[in-house]
């Protein structure tokens, strides 16, 4: 067995992955982590996030390649890693009819801890997740977010070394997935943690020291954000109309050859273009049609589009080329007569009102948040 080498928590070397029924999932991975720190893993889905997250948890082999967590290879050095890692899965593991505590206590049994350290170790977790007064409250009433921070202060009661999330904060309130990030960045300052964990939201992957792209089983790239940022420098505008509303251009400049990324915000259109290109917009409107742009600072998402697109257009499948990052288009001129109503609804779990007094309509056509 290999001594324990300081510096790295976790290092892929040409890292493949093959499922009998999906193909590769992973192909020549390379990557290394430092010890402490948070690394962003980010990609569309079936980029090969998850995969990767459990290969570095010792729950896969690899096909190809060799993985080490502090020195000691995932294959030779299972039993001695799990005591190391911490792994959070998107659907953690609670029992919803076990009250906060009694999950605790289970987990605790899991893991072997002391009976004796117990006390202060549930202690500590209870305040760092806010969840103390709600010890007796079975699990499966419990909010989303409440229940998240269980499962992580579950993940947390062996105090790993390694910490892998897996898209932790997907479906948890703003309020709560601001308290996740303020247990992770705790775990970095006052322990060293090395934190691993995959993200659909652009804002968390910008908290990172460090971003990895990974697409089609695949790294396009990995840097910290701020390098991310220089990829597309001179890329993005905002671009706005008095006469032609934020969809209608958006569908126009979509339809420019150097346009690779068009989204509606902040009452303009945020507009990615190709690198080294600017577009002479007046050629897409009429002449008496007046058309402002400014540019506008480079984005983490911004780069990822480009990088994205960059591969995807070079791909022998024609079918790759259009790639929207942001999904299917609203129906953009439909009648505005409402297709979803919900007036005064409330929602009870027992004795906890989920839901009070909720009125609101959704219009077709519209996009709805």
């Amino acid at each position: 067995m290999n001594s324990p080498v300081s510096g790295f928590a976790l290092r892929f070397a040409a890292v493949s992955k093959t499922f009998a029924e999906s193909g590769p999932a992973l192909r020549d991975i390379d990557l290394a982590l430092p010890a402490g720190g948070i690394t962003a893993l980010v990609g569309p889905d079936g980029a090969g996030k998850t995969t990767l997250l459990r290969l570095a948890a010792g729950l896969l082999l690899p096909d190809k390649g060799r993985i080490e967590s502090f020195g000691l290879d995932s294959v030779t050095a299972g039993g001695q890693l799990h005591s190391l890692i911490g792994y959070m899965p998107q659907r953690f593991g609670l029992y919803e009819d076990l009250s906060v505590q009694e999950n605790l206590q289970l987990y605790a049994d899991l893991y072997g801890i002391p009976q004796h350290e117990r006390h202060n170790r549930f202690a500590d977790l209870m305040r760092m997740t806010n969840l103390a007064k709600f010890g007796d409250r079975l699990a499966g009433r419990l909010s989303g977010g409440m229940k998240q921070k269980l499962g992580l202060a579950c993940t947390l009661l062996n105090r790993p070394r390694l910490l892998l999330l897996d898209e932790p904060s997907v479906g948890v309130d703003p309020v709560s997935r601001r308290e996740l990030w303020q247990i992770i960045a705790t775990l970095v300052a006052e322990f060293g943690t090395t934190v691993l964990l995959s993200t659909a939201y652009m804002d968390e992957a910008e908290r990172c020291q460090r971003v990895v792209l990974l697409d089609r089983g695949e790294i396009l790239h990995q840097d910290a954000p701020a390098a991310f940022h220089a990829l597309a420098r001179d890329c993005s505008f905002l671009l706005s109309s008095p006469r032609t509303s934020n969809r209608a251009l958006q569908q126009r400049l979509t339809a420019h050859p150097d346009v690779v990324d068009s989204v509606v915000q902040s009452g303009a259109v945020r507009t990615v273009v190709r690198p080294g290109r600017r577009p002479d917009w007046s050629k897409l409107f009429p002449g008496a049609e007046t058309v402002a742009s400014r540019a506008v600072a480079p984005r983490l998402e911004d780069a990822f589009i480009l990088l994205l697109t960059r591969r995807r257009s070079n791909a022998p499948d024609a079918e790759t080329v259009c790639f929207n990052p942001h999904g299917a288009g609203a129906k953009l001129d439909g009648m505005r007569d409402p297709v979803i109503e919900v007036d005064q609804v409330d929602r009870w779990f027992g004795r906890f009102q989920a839901v009070k007094k909720l009125s609101f309509q959704v219009g077709r056509g519209e996009i709805f948040g």
